[in-house]
Protein backbone atom coordinates (compact mmCIF):
# COMPACT_ATOMS: atom_id res chain seq x y z
CA UNK A 1 0.00 0.00 0.00
CA UNK A 2 1.04 3.70 -0.76
CA UNK A 3 3.27 5.02 2.47
CA UNK A 4 1.74 8.30 4.25
CA UNK A 5 1.97 11.58 3.68
CA UNK A 6 4.28 10.49 0.88
CA UNK A 7 4.17 7.21 -1.72
CA UNK A 8 7.55 5.50 -1.88
CA UNK A 9 9.29 6.32 -4.99
CA UNK A 10 10.21 2.92 -5.55
CA UNK A 11 6.82 1.59 -5.06
CA UNK A 12 6.05 0.81 -8.94
CA UNK A 13 9.45 -1.11 -9.04
CA UNK A 14 8.56 -3.48 -5.75
CA UNK A 15 4.83 -4.06 -7.03
CA UNK A 16 6.21 -5.43 -10.35
CA UNK A 17 8.47 -8.05 -8.42
CA UNK A 18 5.26 -9.56 -6.70
CA UNK A 19 3.15 -12.02 -7.93
CA UNK A 20 0.91 -11.13 -10.13
CA UNK A 21 -2.64 -10.66 -9.45
CA UNK A 22 -5.29 -9.65 -12.16
CA UNK A 23 -7.34 -7.23 -9.77
CA UNK A 24 -4.68 -5.99 -6.97
CA UNK A 25 -5.57 -5.42 -3.65
CA UNK A 26 -4.02 -2.10 -4.00
CA UNK A 27 -6.56 -0.67 -6.51
CA UNK A 28 -9.02 -0.56 -3.35
CA UNK A 29 -8.71 3.50 -2.12
CA UNK A 30 -7.78 4.13 1.54
CA UNK A 31 -7.93 0.79 2.81
CA UNK A 32 -8.62 0.55 6.29
CA UNK A 33 -6.59 -0.61 9.33
CA UNK A 34 -8.77 -3.43 9.41
CA UNK A 35 -8.29 -4.27 6.16
CA UNK A 36 -5.02 -4.21 6.13
CA UNK A 37 -4.53 -6.34 8.68
CA UNK A 38 -6.98 -8.38 7.58
CA UNK A 39 -5.18 -8.95 3.89
CA UNK A 40 -1.86 -9.14 5.22
CA UNK A 41 -2.89 -12.24 8.11
CA UNK A 42 -4.58 -14.10 5.03
CA UNK A 43 -2.13 -13.24 2.23
CA UNK A 44 -4.90 -11.61 -0.04
CA UNK A 45 -3.76 -10.75 -3.41
CA UNK A 46 -6.87 -10.61 -5.58
CA UNK A 47 -9.78 -8.29 -4.87
CA UNK A 48 -12.28 -10.90 -5.45
CA UNK A 49 -11.31 -12.49 -2.32
CA UNK A 50 -12.22 -9.75 0.08
CA UNK A 51 -15.00 -10.35 2.30
CA UNK A 52 -17.62 -7.34 1.34
CA UNK A 53 -18.53 -6.59 4.68
CA UNK A 54 -14.86 -5.01 5.85
CA UNK A 55 -15.47 -2.71 2.56
CA UNK A 56 -17.20 0.54 3.16
CA UNK A 57 -19.69 1.97 -0.11
CA UNK A 58 -17.03 3.31 -2.83
CA UNK A 59 -14.61 0.43 -1.81
CA UNK A 60 -17.67 -1.92 -2.81
CA UNK A 61 -18.48 -0.13 -5.96
CA UNK A 62 -14.79 -0.28 -7.25
CA UNK A 63 -15.05 -4.54 -6.61
CA UNK A 64 -18.30 -4.40 -8.12
CA UNK A 65 -17.51 -2.44 -10.99
CA UNK A 66 -13.84 -4.08 -11.39
CA UNK A 67 -15.13 -7.77 -11.29
CA UNK A 68 -17.83 -7.13 -13.43
CA UNK A 69 -16.26 -4.94 -15.86
CA UNK A 70 -19.16 -2.57 -15.76
CA UNK A 71 -18.69 1.20 -15.01
CA UNK A 72 -20.99 2.48 -12.24
CA UNK A 73 -22.74 5.99 -13.15
CA UNK A 74 -25.44 7.33 -10.90
CA UNK A 75 -26.02 10.16 -13.23
CA UNK A 76 -29.06 11.82 -11.44
CA UNK A 77 -27.47 11.91 -8.55
CA UNK A 78 -24.34 13.47 -10.09
CA UNK A 79 -26.25 16.08 -11.66
CA UNK A 80 -28.23 16.70 -8.78
CA UNK A 81 -24.61 17.72 -7.28
CA UNK A 82 -23.71 20.32 -9.80
CA UNK A 83 -27.40 21.53 -10.33
CA UNK A 84 -26.94 24.72 -7.80
CA UNK A 85 -23.97 25.99 -9.37
CA UNK A 86 -25.15 27.68 -12.37
CA UNK A 87 -23.23 28.73 -15.17
CA UNK A 88 -21.18 31.01 -16.25
CA UNK A 89 -18.70 28.53 -14.68
CA UNK A 90 -15.01 28.83 -14.55
CA UNK A 91 -13.12 25.54 -14.80
CA UNK A 92 -9.69 26.66 -13.54
CA UNK A 93 -6.06 24.59 -13.02
CA UNK A 94 -2.18 25.78 -11.91
CA UNK A 95 0.95 24.37 -12.39
CA UNK A 96 3.34 24.93 -10.04
CA UNK A 97 7.11 25.07 -8.92
CA UNK A 98 9.25 24.38 -5.57
CA UNK A 99 12.78 24.79 -5.03
CA UNK A 100 14.82 22.94 -1.90
CA UNK A 101 16.73 26.62 -2.01
CA UNK A 102 14.47 29.33 -2.95
CA UNK A 103 15.53 31.53 -5.67
CA UNK A 104 13.39 34.31 -5.23
CA UNK A 105 12.79 36.90 -2.40
CA UNK A 106 10.14 36.16 -0.08
CA UNK A 107 9.96 32.76 -0.76
CA UNK A 108 10.54 29.51 1.20
CA UNK A 109 11.98 25.93 0.56
CA UNK A 110 9.52 23.73 -0.81
CA UNK A 111 6.96 26.09 -1.16
CA UNK A 112 4.99 25.98 -4.71
CA UNK A 113 4.79 28.81 -6.63
CA UNK A 114 2.57 28.89 -8.94
CA UNK A 115 3.76 29.95 -12.72
CA UNK A 116 1.05 28.81 -14.73
CA UNK A 117 -2.93 28.89 -14.81
CA UNK A 118 -5.38 27.91 -17.48
CA UNK A 119 -9.36 29.56 -17.27
CA UNK A 120 -11.94 27.53 -19.29
CA UNK A 121 -15.00 29.67 -19.30
CA UNK A 122 -18.26 28.30 -19.99
CA UNK A 123 -21.20 30.68 -20.82
CA UNK A 124 -24.89 29.94 -20.15
CA UNK A 125 -25.42 28.70 -24.04
CA UNK A 126 -23.09 26.11 -23.26
CA UNK A 127 -19.77 27.60 -25.34
CA UNK A 128 -16.24 27.95 -24.47
CA UNK A 129 -13.42 30.59 -24.04
CA UNK A 130 -10.44 30.44 -22.88
CA UNK A 131 -7.28 32.15 -20.90
CA UNK A 132 -4.06 31.34 -19.95
CA UNK A 133 -0.80 32.66 -18.19
CA UNK A 134 2.09 31.60 -17.96
CA UNK A 135 5.44 33.72 -17.08
CA UNK A 136 9.01 32.00 -18.36
CA UNK A 137 10.39 34.68 -17.43
CA UNK A 138 12.31 33.73 -14.60
CA UNK A 139 11.46 36.35 -12.22
CA UNK A 140 8.87 35.56 -9.44
CA UNK A 141 5.91 35.07 -11.17
CA UNK A 142 3.88 35.64 -8.11
CA UNK A 143 2.02 39.16 -8.90
CA UNK A 144 1.25 38.90 -12.12
CA UNK A 145 -0.09 35.33 -11.98
CA UNK A 146 -2.21 36.23 -8.96
CA UNK A 147 -3.78 39.47 -10.97
CA UNK A 148 -4.75 37.92 -14.29
CA UNK A 149 -6.26 35.25 -12.52
CA UNK A 150 -8.17 37.35 -10.91
CA UNK A 151 -8.84 38.96 -14.52
CA UNK A 152 -9.98 35.69 -15.85
CA UNK A 153 -12.15 34.27 -13.23
CA UNK A 154 -14.53 37.38 -13.24
CA UNK A 155 -16.88 38.05 -10.43
CA UNK A 156 -19.28 35.46 -10.37
CA UNK A 157 -20.44 32.03 -11.18
CA UNK A 158 -18.79 28.88 -9.96
CA UNK A 159 -14.95 28.41 -10.05
CA UNK A 160 -14.57 24.83 -10.37
CA UNK A 161 -11.61 22.49 -9.78
CA UNK A 162 -10.47 18.81 -9.51
CA UNK A 163 -8.98 18.33 -5.92
CA UNK A 164 -9.57 21.68 -3.99
CA UNK A 165 -7.58 21.50 -1.51
CA UNK A 166 -4.49 22.54 -4.27
CA UNK A 167 -6.06 25.61 -6.12
CA UNK A 168 -7.68 27.07 -3.02
CA UNK A 169 -4.33 26.48 -0.90
CA UNK A 170 -2.16 28.48 -3.85
CA UNK A 171 -4.92 31.38 -4.19
CA UNK A 172 -4.90 31.46 0.20
CA UNK A 173 -0.73 31.73 0.19
CA UNK A 174 -1.34 34.36 -2.63
CA UNK A 175 -3.55 36.15 -1.03
CA UNK A 176 -1.05 36.17 2.25
CA UNK A 177 1.90 37.64 0.07
CA UNK A 178 -0.23 40.07 -1.60
CA UNK A 179 -2.35 42.04 0.55
CA UNK A 180 -3.66 44.66 -1.99
CA UNK A 181 -5.14 41.42 -4.00
CA UNK A 182 -6.62 39.91 -0.98
CA UNK A 183 -10.02 40.78 -0.94
CA UNK A 184 -10.39 39.53 -4.61
CA UNK A 185 -8.66 36.33 -4.19
CA UNK A 186 -10.24 35.32 -1.47
CA UNK A 187 -13.75 36.04 -3.21
CA UNK A 188 -12.27 33.09 -5.95
CA UNK A 189 -11.62 30.71 -3.27
CA UNK A 190 -15.38 31.58 -1.98
CA UNK A 191 -16.64 30.73 -5.59
CA UNK A 192 -14.82 27.23 -5.75
CA UNK A 193 -16.98 24.62 -6.29
CA UNK A 194 -14.66 20.73 -6.31
CA UNK A 195 -15.50 18.25 -9.24
CA UNK A 196 -13.56 15.61 -7.49
CA UNK A 197 -16.13 14.21 -5.09
CA UNK A 198 -18.57 14.15 -7.54
CA UNK A 199 -16.45 11.91 -9.34
CA UNK A 200 -15.82 9.82 -6.42
CA UNK A 201 -19.10 9.81 -5.54
CA UNK A 202 -21.21 8.80 -8.76
CA UNK A 203 -18.61 7.44 -11.08
CA UNK A 204 -16.46 4.90 -11.04
CA UNK A 205 -14.88 2.99 -14.38
CA UNK A 206 -12.97 -0.38 -14.03
CA UNK A 207 -9.98 1.32 -16.04
CA UNK A 208 -9.35 3.40 -13.52
CA UNK A 209 -7.56 0.84 -10.99
CA UNK A 210 -8.50 2.40 -7.78
CA UNK A 211 -7.68 6.30 -8.80
CA UNK A 212 -10.20 8.93 -9.58
CA UNK A 213 -7.11 11.30 -10.86
CA UNK A 214 -8.51 13.57 -13.70
CA UNK A 215 -6.01 11.47 -15.62
CA UNK A 216 -7.64 7.90 -14.79
CA UNK A 217 -11.50 9.51 -15.54
CA UNK A 218 -11.29 11.44 -18.26
CA UNK A 219 -9.81 8.49 -20.99
CA UNK A 220 -12.83 6.46 -19.36
CA UNK A 221 -15.84 9.52 -19.53
CA UNK A 222 -13.95 11.31 -22.65
CA UNK A 223 -12.52 8.49 -24.58
CA UNK A 224 -11.53 11.25 -27.51
CA UNK A 225 -9.65 12.80 -24.78
CA UNK A 226 -6.22 11.57 -23.66
CA UNK A 227 -3.12 13.45 -21.97
CA UNK A 228 -0.93 10.45 -23.94
CA UNK A 229 -1.76 12.39 -27.29
CA UNK A 230 0.40 15.35 -26.03
CA UNK A 231 2.95 16.13 -27.38
CA UNK A 232 6.04 16.74 -24.84
CA UNK A 233 4.28 17.55 -21.52
CA UNK A 234 2.06 14.86 -20.13
CA UNK A 235 1.73 15.09 -16.64
CA UNK A 236 2.43 17.75 -13.83
CA UNK A 237 5.91 16.29 -12.99
CA UNK A 238 6.91 16.95 -17.06
CA UNK A 239 5.49 20.38 -16.65
CA UNK A 240 8.20 21.11 -13.78
CA UNK A 241 10.96 19.79 -15.54
CA UNK A 242 9.49 21.95 -18.86
CA UNK A 243 9.49 25.26 -16.59
CA UNK A 244 12.67 24.44 -15.10
CA UNK A 245 14.40 24.12 -18.70
CA UNK A 246 12.53 27.06 -20.64
CA UNK A 247 13.51 29.54 -17.65
CA UNK A 248 17.43 28.57 -17.58
CA UNK A 249 19.67 30.82 -19.73
CA UNK A 250 21.28 28.40 -21.81
CA UNK A 251 17.95 27.28 -23.13
CA UNK A 252 17.70 28.45 -26.81
CA UNK A 253 14.79 31.04 -27.69
CA UNK A 254 13.50 28.11 -30.03
CA UNK A 255 13.74 25.75 -27.43
CA UNK A 256 11.87 27.98 -25.41
CA UNK A 257 9.23 28.08 -27.43
CA UNK A 258 8.65 24.71 -27.94
CA UNK A 259 8.60 24.08 -24.34
CA UNK A 260 5.98 26.84 -23.78
CA UNK A 261 3.77 25.29 -26.67
CA UNK A 262 3.94 22.33 -24.52
CA UNK A 263 3.01 23.96 -21.72
CA UNK A 264 0.04 25.69 -22.60
CA UNK A 265 -1.71 22.69 -24.27
CA UNK A 266 -1.08 20.70 -21.16
CA UNK A 267 -2.63 22.77 -18.69
CA UNK A 268 -5.19 23.51 -21.59
CA UNK A 269 -6.16 20.10 -21.47
CA UNK A 270 -6.44 20.18 -17.79
CA UNK A 271 -9.27 22.58 -17.63
CA UNK A 272 -10.93 21.31 -21.13
CA UNK A 273 -11.07 17.99 -19.66
CA UNK A 274 -13.06 19.48 -16.65
CA UNK A 275 -15.33 21.15 -19.02
CA UNK A 276 -16.03 17.66 -20.68
CA UNK A 277 -16.45 15.86 -17.02
CA UNK A 278 -18.97 18.86 -16.31
CA UNK A 279 -20.96 18.33 -19.17
CA UNK A 280 -21.13 14.54 -19.09
CA UNK A 281 -21.97 15.01 -14.80
CA UNK A 282 -24.89 17.51 -15.50
CA UNK A 283 -25.78 16.08 -19.11
CA UNK A 284 -25.24 19.97 -20.93
CA UNK A 285 -24.05 19.91 -24.72
CA UNK A 286 -21.31 21.92 -25.35
CA UNK A 287 -21.36 24.19 -28.45
CA UNK A 288 -18.37 24.99 -30.88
Amino acid sequence: MPCAPYECGFITHCQSQEPSAEHPIHWLPRPSNTLKTYVAEHGIRELRDVPDDLLNPTQQRVKAATLSSQAYFDRCAAAQALAAHRLPGYFIDFETIQFAVPIWEGTRPYQQIPFQFSVHRLGRTGRATHHAFLDLSGGNPGRAFAQALITACGECGPVFVYNAAFETTRIRELADRYPSLAPALHAINDRVVDLLPVARQHYYHPSQQGSWSIKAVLPALCPDLGYDQLDGVQDGGMAQQAYLEAIASTTSAGRKAELERQLLAYCCLDTWAMVRLWAVFTNTPLKG
